[in-house]
C-alpha cells in the first residue's frame, strides 16, 4: 500500500468521512461513520477523532490533518470565520485555521463561505465550497468551455451556486428538511410507502410547482388523496416533485451541474430535464477530494 502523506476529513452535522491520501493525492484508505457533530459526546472532538484514528491508522500521530465542513462552525471543534463572496481558493486558504492536535499532528480547518445580498441578508455554506472548487478542477481537466457555471448541490439544505473563477454567489434551499418535516409530521404525512419510484407522479409534482404559491400547492398533497387522484403510498414522490420543482423553477441557466450522492442527484436531474435543462452529474466524494487537494496545494505554496 502507498505511504499515507496526510488525512482529509469531512465532518458534518450528521456524518463523518475520512480519507488517507498518498503522495500522488490518491486515496489509499477511507472511513465513513454516522458520527456527526450532534453525536460527539460533550463536544470533545479531539477525543472522538483520536479514537477513530487509533483503530484505523498505526502512525496517525505523524500525519497532518485537513478538515472542512461543520467541524469549523459555531457548534464544531473551532468556529472558523467565513470567507466571503466573491471567493477564490486563495481566499479560503487565507482564512484557514491552523493548530496542533493534542497528539501532536498539525491540523487545519478550512472556513466556509458567506454571501451577502439585498443589502442586509446573508447565506452561508460549510463544506459545499470545497466541492465547488473540486468541480472547477475536474471541469478544467475536461477542457470545458463553460463560464459562470450554475451548480446545484442537493441535500437537506440544497445549495445553488454560480461559479466564475471562484464562487460568485449562492443561495440555500431547505428542500430536504421540508420534505422530512412534511412527510412525517404534518397533515400530509403518510404511513404507506412505495418501494418503487413513481416517476409519473413525481413529474406531476414538478409540473404543479411551476405556478402558484408554495403553501397552496403543497396542500395538493392532501387533496389529491382526498379526491383519489393518487393513493397514499404515491404521495411522497408527489411531494418530492413539488418541493424540488419549486426549488428549481427560477433557475435561468440552460445547463446545470449537480454534485452529490447519485440517487438524489438522479431525481434532481430528472426534474431539471423535464423543465428543459441540460444536466451533468459529478460525485460528491470526487468533487470534495479534488477540492481539498487543491486547497492543500494552496497552503503548501
Amino acid at each position: 500500500m502507498s505511504k499515507i502523506q496526510y488525512l482529509i476529513i469531512d465532518w458534518g452535522t450528521t456524518n463523518f468521512r475520512a480519507f488517507a491520501v498518498d503522495e500522488n493525492t490518491q486515496v489509499v484508505s477511507q472511513k465513513e461513520l454516522s458520527l456527526g457533530l450532534l453525536n460527539v459526546k460533550d463536544g470533545n472532538f479531539a477525543k472522538a477523532l483520536e479514537d477513530i484514528l487509533t483503530d484505523w491508522i498505526e502512525d496517525y500521530a505523524s500525519l497532518p490533518l485537513y478538515m472542512a465542513g461543520m467541524v469549523g462552525s459555531l457548534k464544531g471543534w473551532v468556529n472558523v470565520d467565513y470567507a466571503t463572496t466573491p471567493c477564490s481558493i486563495e481566499n479560503i486558504v487565507a482564512k484557514a485555521y491552523h493548530f496542533d492536535s493534542p497528539w501532536g499532528a498539525k491540523a487545519t480547518i478550512f472556513p466556509g463561505v458567506s454571501h451577502q445580498y439585498d443589502g442586509d441578508k446573508f447565506d452561508v455554506m460549510r463544506g459545499e465550497e470545497v466541492q465547488l472548487f473540486g468541480l472547477s478542477a475536474l471541469l478544467d481537466k475536461t477542457n470545458s468551455q463553460d463560464t459562470q457555471n450554475c451548480i446545484v448541490l442537493p441535500g437537506t439544505h440544497s445549495k445553488h451556486a454560480i461559479y466564475d473563477h471562484g464562487i460568485s454567489e449562492f443561495s440555500s434551499y431547505m428542500t430536504g428538511e421540508l420534505f422530512s418535516l412534511l412527510s412525517k409530521h404534518s397533515l400530509i404525512a403518510t404511513r404507506e410507502k412505495n418501494e418503487e419510484f413513481e416517476r409519473t407522479v413525481f413529474l406531476d409534482g414538478i409540473k404543479d410547482a411551476q405556478s402558484g404559491e408554495f403553501s397552496n400547492r403543497v396542500f395538493l398533497a392532501w387533496t389529491n388523496r382526498v379526491f383519489k387522484k393518487y393513493h397514499e403510498a404515491q404521495m411522497e414522490d408527489y411531494l418530492s416533485g413539488l418541493l424540488i420543482g419549486f426549488e428549481l423553477r427560477n433557475i435561468k441557466k440552460q445547463k446545470i451541474y449537480f454534485i452529490g450522492g447519485e440517487p438524489l442527484c438522479q431525481r434532481y436531474q430528472l426534474a431539471a430535464e423535464s423543465l428543459g435543462k441540460d444536466t451533468q452529474y459529478f460525485s460528491g466524494n470526487e468533487c470534495f477530494l479534488a477540492g481539498m487537494n487543491n486547497l492543500i496545494s494552496g497552503i503548501k505554496k
